[in-house]
């Protein structure tokens, strides 16, 4: 919290006249924000924020100018990229196309000062609107792509305008598509009925559609530290014992059966959420919720090694006196610190009782637990707030700096140092210009 006195002082009529202005300034730095799908029909999606001293501060005020904005019915999505906050809502009725119900809110990423807030988007018939689901953004072309249930929009991230929809990933009924990937130019994103479609992201085209049916239908994609692209599988709306590395340049896939006795990676297009698979940014690993039903969220939290290809077991809550239930895309890895965040519901996935937990992500150990106050959030995905510029650690990070990722001049992954110019961003959340020799 910065606080400001400003002391004006003038001689009015042989009279001295000293005014004190105070004013507040606050700023949603080095802790992590929880986006709660909300109560359907009782109360719309909110934002809880988990401050660097472990303190919650319930349903964040997102304002501009004196109004206060709701976000929408069911919040499914929300990621910080270049300074700002993109928050997607999924809709009580796409068929309502006039009912404040916002599909995507854009804020300051340090303030909470609403931006922007996108109401509506129609479909091509104008019939009915696109209910949102992810949005990525690339800053490469200073455009965003926002994922719906009629395709995939573009997104102007200079003015915060929607611009048009991507030819080709529209028309199929009863269809939507969800979490994206960007890479070497391109995004690549999973559809529930066609598999990975791949957009060319300069001239906004569907360049084609990959598929296999051997893999199934692909569920999920990551990116991982080395730069690798991951996809989960269904088959009938059942998870199935693999996982699927997908190469970018030939759209070539290779299927990666997981050992007997692992739960694969949940199915979440049923009522859809960007689910559990995650990918660390300090470590190359996956991370993923078990699947033990057709949409079940499971109680198994595995660690999958990318160079040994070696799976592990890193959380089992079977046992657990008072079980906790993982809900929605709950599992995320710290970008600072490399540790997983866990958001979980006691006795119960629909369970009033939620609470934010940090473990070890070498180990399992617990090493921090944020329990909420008793409502029913049912809390989607945990999103971690920008650094302050004097910041030295997140909330239980007192680790030493250290690199966390090296990029090269337009932006693509690196595996490690490259001759020339390369873009590092540590764990304190600073980024340097280094230059390899």
């Amino acid at each position: 919290m910065k606080n400001f006195t400003l002391f004006v002082s003038a001689l009015l009529g042989g009279m001295f006249l000293t005014t004190s202005v105070s004013a507040q300034q606050k700023e949603y730095t080095d802790g992590v924000f929880m986006l709660n799908e909300g109560s359907f029909g009782k109360e719309k999606a909110t934002l809880n924020y988990l401050d660097k001293e472990g303190n919650w501060e319930y349903r964040v005020a997102l304002a501009k100018n004196g109004e206060t904005y709701e976000l929408g019915t069911t919040g499914c999505y929300a990621t910080i990229a270049d300074g700002k906050m993109y928050i997607v809502s999924k809709k009580k009725s796409v068929a309502d196309k006039e009912a404040n119900d916002p599909t995507l809110t854009v804020c300051d990423a340090k303030t909470m000062e609403v931006l922007a807030q996108i109401n509506t988007i129609l479909n091509t018939e104008g019939t009915a609107a696109a209910d949102g689901r992810a949005f990525l953004a690339v800053k490469d072309f200073n455009k965003g792509f926002l994922s719906t249930t009629e395709g995939v929009f573009t997104f102007s991230l200079e003015d915060n305008t929607v611009g048009k929809l991507i030819a080709g990933t529209d028309g199929l009924a009863n269809n939507q598509t969800g979490n994206m990937v960007y890479a070497d130019g391109k995004v690549y994103a999973v559809d529930q009925r066609r598999g990975l479609l791949v957009i060319d992201a300069a001239k906004d085209e569907l360049l084609k559609t990959v598929n296999n049916e051997g893999e199934g239908s692909y569920n999920s994609i990551v990116q991982a530290k080395d730069g690798s692209i991951w996809l989960t599988c269904s088959k009938s709306t059942k998870a199935v014992a693999h996982i699927v590395k997908f190469n970018p340049s030939d759209c070539s896939t290779e299927t990666v059966n997981l050992p007997e006795g692992v739960y694969p990676p949940t199915n979440s297009w049923g009522a859809w959420n960007p689910d559990c698979f995650t990918a660390s940014t300090t470590e190359n690993a996956l991370f993923w919720n078990g699947a033990t039903g057709d949409w079940s969220n499971g109680q198994h939290i595995y660690k999958f090694d990318i160079d040994s290809r070696q799976t592990s077991l890193l959380l089992d809550f079977t046992a657990a006196e008072e079980k906790p239930y993982v809900y929605g895309a709950a599992c995320r890895m710290n970008p600072y610190s490399g540790d997983l965040y866990l958001s979980v519901t006691k006795g119960s996935a629909w369970g009033d009782e939620s609470e934010l937990r940090v473990y070890d992500a070498t180990t399992g150990s617990l090493k921090n637990a944020y329990p909420m106050e008793k409502n029913y959030w049912f809390p989607e995905m945990p999103v971690f707030a920008m650094k302050s510029s004097t910041a030295i650690s997140s909330v239980e990070d007192g680790a030493e700096v250290r690199e966390v990722a090296r990029y090269s001049v337009d932006g693509k992954l690196l595996q490690g140092a490259q001759k020339g110019l390369n873009i590092v961003r540590y764990s304190d959340g600073t980024v340097k210009k280094v230059v390899v020799k």
